[in-house]
């Protein structure tokens, strides 16, 4: 992302993490409205539309 040196999935995994925009803006403070929704929107370029069973837990990532 620009010269930011983080991945569109670490934009990504960020924003999952912190359900709080104002603390992910406190972290890092260099990541702008911009740079978040271009991240979602190349994203969602790779992605197709089909319907995906989720299990009932979800694991995070690290």
């Amino acid at each position: 992302m620009r010269n930011l040196r983080l991945t569109v999935r670490r934009v990504i995994e960020l924003l999952a993490t912190y359900s709080n925009r104002e603390e992910l803006r406190q972290e890092f403070p260099e990541l702008e409205d911009e740079d978040i929704q271009q991240a979602l929107i190349f994203a969602s370029s790779y992605l197709s539309d089909r319907i995906i069973e989720l299990p009932n837990h979800y694991e995070t990532v690290a």
